[in-house]
């Protein structure tokens, strides 16, 4: 059975033959039940995401209505994905050179690391997968800026933040409960003084010194900064967890690339580990494209315009689906069809708001699913608890 809309198709068994059927059948159209345009073909999709009248907020809503008022606001209002014009083009400059300048060995050295401070709490697979899924990534891009991450005697990594960046998402969220948005509250106010407090000791070759030493050049306001230190941790949970989980379900169903576990004959371990990384960095790859985590995103019209041949009002809001872009069936190449014409999978967008983190996104996936592998965690028994979070975007596997 086909989804119902392509809300639904977010968290449906298999969306993607609903999804090809609407890039070539309704490329660009209203869906009068959802009250939103639809932009479902890669030439529609690339049109919207590139227009300077389509922006990702409502002109007269720059905060959602839940979280308007309290710190949780305060701290979305100031997220540059969240923001256009001017008065973040200069941040929004500064990140980017900060996110290409990134050295992903480094990375993955990093994220290797911290997996070993991370011990296995429980023997059942999913449970390890989900917390894993919304650890790791956010830990090791706390890392990177430079942040401190506590430890204990023992030298397990606490994994505090993680949790707290997880809460601030889920409240970003519309479907967020008031307790949501209560807990995410909480989180935005312990997240914003942690990263304040220790902004100025930041490690030296961490991102957050560089990015406070051009800042500071550029005259941007600290809690400007602050806050967008927190959106890049923010961009490494949700849809960095649904591209591992995503890719644990490849795995369960296809089988895939051998990788070592801990424990015994090392030399001969890490040979067998970085012969299996290649393959699972393309996996990583190949999954962001075919089973995307991000399967949409939203444009709000800031004047009338016309988009892909068809006259629309200020006001409007047009729902653009990355994921059928990238199943759209018409692409001129299999290039083009699965990626945005800089290359890059669907899922991390084009345009002005193209994330710049992709590469290390995958990165961080790809290490993810590796360590799960090495501790034991079998994909294939994961499949018989497979549910999808529920969402109104991304497709994040939950694993029962």
């Amino acid at each position: 059975m086909l989804p119902i809309d392509p809300i639904a198709a977010v968290t449906h068994a298999d969306p993607y033959p609903y999804y090809r059927d609407l890039a070539r059948q309704h490329p660009f159209h209203r869906h009068d039940a959802l009250g939103l345009w639809v932009a479902a073909s890669a030439q529609a999709v690339e049109e919207v995401l590139n227009h300077p009248d389509c922006r990702v907020r409502p002109p007269a809503q720059p905060v959602p209505p839940a979280l308007a008022g309290n710190v949780a606001g305060e701290l979305f209002g100031r997220l540059v994905r969240m923001n256009d014009g001017v008065n973040h083009a200069s941040l929004k400059t500064i990140l980017l050179r900060q996110m290409a300048g990134i050295d992903l060995g480094a990375a993955r050295t990093r994220a290797r690391t911290l997996a070993a401070g991370l011990p296995r709490v429980d023997s059942d697979d999913g449970h390890e997968a989900n917390r894993w899924m919304f650890t790791l990534p956010v830990l090791t891009v706390a890392d990177l800026l430079g942040l401190p991450l506590e430890r204990d005697g023992d030298g397990h990594v606490s994994t505090r933040v993680a949790g707290f960046v997880t809460t601030f998402a889920a409240a970003m969220s519309p479907l967020a409960t008031p307790a949501d948005v209560e807990a995410g509250v909480a989180a935005a106010r312990w997240l914003t003084q942690w990263v304040g407090e220790h902004a100025a000791g930041a490690s030296s070759d961490g991102l957050l010194h560089a990015m406070l030493a051009v800042a500071g050049e550029a005259d941007i306001d600290p809690a400007v900064l602050t806050a967008n230190a927190i959106g890049l941790m923010i961009q490494a949970c949700e849809a960095t967890a649904g591209l591992v989980g995503n890719t644990l379900v490849r795995l369960g169903r296809e089988g895939g690339p051998e990788v070592g576990r801990d424990g015994g004959h090392e030399g001969r371990l890490e040979v067998e580990r970085d012969a299996g990384l290649g393959n699972l960095d393309a996996l990583v790859a190949d999954v962001a494209r075919t089973d995307p985590p991000v399967q949409n995103t939203r444009r709000f019209l800031a004047a009338d315009a016309t988009l892909c041949g068809v006259p629309v009002k200020a006001g409007d809001a047009v729902l653009v689906l990355l994921a059928a872009a990238s199943h759209d069936p018409d692409a001129v190449s299999h290039a083009t069809r699965h990626a945005t014409p800089a290359g890059k999978p669907w899922t991390f967008g084009t345009g002005r708001h193209g994330c710049p983190g992709d590469a290390l996104a995958q990165v961080l996936a790809a290490c993810t699913v590796e360590r799960l592998l090495q501790r034991g965690v079998q994909p294939a028994r994961l499949l018989g608890t497979l549910r999808y979070r529920p969402s109104m975007n991304a497709r994040i596997p939950q694993f029962e």
